[in-house]
Formats: structure tokens, C-alpha cells, sequence
């Protein structure tokens, strides 16, 4: 996230986002307090991040609580840096993960769901799998399709110009 190639950041259950530079990691050089009340009180745990480098002043941050976050780092005020929020998982938000091609659309996995999300829907995802037996804990955007991954040791893909209850379970 720097031009200098030095930048890093991350969450953490505690509420924040932290950026960091790798010369001196001693203390965070920035911090976004995840707050959607506006009352620069942690009010969401951070589980999972996404950056894309051709977007280098916006971000996403999945919670815990289920909860998506589109952000921008260089907003002129804090509480002006949670730009919107996206609900509509009832558990936290494991993968996060923009579309290589189309980048206002999103995928996330969380609870026993994957979602696709268009940023300029917040009211709720545009396409989503049915819920399974098993919690899915990560998923990722490929040239044939969605893939989820399905705990002990499932993995699922689905294409996205059909259903979503044609997947193929490998």
C-alpha cells in the first residue's frame, strides 16, 4: 500500500487496522478504529482484509460479526473512513476476496455461505450458495468459477453463469 514497497496492514479481533512499516515495526504508523456507530469505539472484531493495487486508497475489511466493510485510507476525516458496510452473514467473514475482472464485485465466505457482492448493492449480495451442514472457511475468485472450501478437507466449485446449486464437489 506505499510506493516505497515498505507498507503493511492488518486486523485483529480487538477492533482496529493497523499499518505498519516493515523498517521500524516497533508501533503501528496508522490506525482505523472499526466503529460504524461513529463513536471511535471498536464496535466490529477485523477476521479478513482485501487490497487490490489498482484501487491503492480502498479497502475491505470482513468481522467477525458478520459484517463487510468498504473503506478508504485516505477519506479527510476517521469517521469518514468506513465509507459503507455490507450484512448479510450471520457468522464472521473468513475470505474476502475482490473479482480479478470486475473489481466492484465481491466474493465472501463466512458462516455456512458464500456470497457475491456488487458494491453498488449494499442491501444484500447478488448471488449466494445455499447453506451447508459444514461452516465454509475460504474461498477465491478463478477463470472457471467460485471456489469454497468445505471443512475436513472438501473443496467445491461452482460457476457463475449457472446456479448455485450446480457445483461439483472434489
Amino acid at each position: 500500500t506505499s510506493k516505497t514497497g515498505t507498507e503493511c496492514f492488518t486486523t485483529s479481533t480487538d477492533g482496529q487496522v493497523l499499518w505498519w512499516d516493515i523498517r521500524k515495526m516497533a508501533e503501528p504508523t496508522e490506525t482505523l478504529i472499526l466503529d460504524i456507530t461513529k463513536k471511535d469505539k471498536p464496535t466490529l472484531g477485523g477476521i479478513s482484509l482485501e487490497y487490490e493495487s489498482t484501487m491503492p486508497t480502498k479497502f475491505m475489511v470482513g468481522t467477525e460479526q458478520g459484517i463487510v466493510l468498504s473503506c478508504n485510507r485516505k477519506a479527510k476525516t476517521p469517521a469518514d473512513r468506513i465509507v459503507s458496510n455490507y450484512s448479510g452473514h450471520y457468522g464472521p467473514v473468513y475470505a474476502l476476496q475482490r473479482n480479478p475482472f470486475f473489481p466492484k464485485n465481491f466474493l465472501t465466505v463466512g458462516d455456512w455461505t458464500a456470497r457475491i457482492w456488487s458494491e453498488d448493492l449494499r442491501e444484500s449480495s447478488i448471488m449466494w450458495t445455499k447453506f451447508h451442514r459444514s461452516y465454509l472457511t475460504d474461498g477465491c475468485w478463478s477463470p472457471a468459477g467460485q471456489v469454497s472450501s468445505l471443512p475436513p478437507g472438501w473443496t467445491a466449485v461452482w460457476m457463475s453463469g449457472t446456479t448455485c446449486s450446480n457445483r461439483t464437489i472434489l
